[in-house]
């Protein structure tokens, strides 16, 4: 909730730091002069929580070991993110956890992190969510993948060949009635063309994509994330 309320005042600082007091000063037939001045009212009222959003964006939440960036197939970013949400505790045992490259906005370069470097990296107020696949539901999950040339994803291993084709997924092979999949809610709701995701039943988790990365920093001393083949491309030739 904490974090909520600090997005919510950081929008509405920037809001108010935008509107100005126009005043008429003198009038002709040519022209309109208009002298603008800034609101001292409001300006003394939002002035400590300016300094109060300042400081805890400039919080030094934990240490990056190594440069994460976005890249494809597979990306330390992208490991890193989805990584964590499935470490995170959502009451429910997920198998999966699928994320999309558009949704992360920003790299993390080696060096201390802020709480502000992760409002930058996700920005979006999206909500955590658990959808259950049946089978032929989750061969277009991994079709999509594959299409893509690599996701965000955790939870499996992909192998495709040169030709963006799928050799094996070892979460397929072992598919079992149904399969547990955490996601953003945006693409539950069929963000990034997931269509697949849209006609299923939704379990909330409560929990915002941002506040699960923030909790993971803040009982991490470093981050230390590396590729690691969870998606493979063989060369056929």
């Amino acid at each position: 909730m904490k974090y909520i309320n600090i997005a919510v005042l950081f929008i509405l600082l920037l809001l108010t730091a935008c509107s100005q007091t126009y005043v008429l000063e003198s009038y002709n037939n040519d022209s309109i002069s208009v002298n603008t001045t800034e609101d001292s009212i409001i300006q003394n009222i939002i002035s400590p929580y300016k300094k109060g959003i300042k400081n805890e964006m400039e919080e030094i939440i934990c240490f990056n070991k190594n440069n994460l960036q976005k890249n494809k197939p597979e990306s330390t970013i992208g490991n890193f993110v989805t990584d964590l949400c499935m470490q995170y505790d959502v009451d429910v045992d997920v198998d999966i956890c699928i994320l999309n490259n558009g949704g992360l906005r920003t790299e993390i370069l080696r060096g201390n992190v802020t709480r502000g470097k992760i409002f930058e990296l996700m920005p979006f107020d999206n909500e955590l969510v658990i959808i259950e696949l049946e089978k032929q539901e989750f061969i277009q999950l991994i079709d999509y993948i594959v299409k893509r040339n690599g996701e965000p994803f955790s939870g499996m291993k992909i192998t495709i060949n040169n030709k963006g084709q799928l050799i094996n997924c070892d979460k397929l092979e072992k598919f079992d009635n149904k399969i547990k999949v955490l996601t953003s809610d945006y693409l539950a709701n069929g963000g990034d063309k997931m269509w697949f995701f849209t006609k299923k039943k939704q379990f909330r988790t409560g929990i915002k994509v941002r506040d699960a990365i923030i909790d993971y920093c803040l009982k991490t001393d470093t981050i230390d994330v590396k590729l690691d083949s969870r998606i493979t491309i063989l060369d056929n030739d």
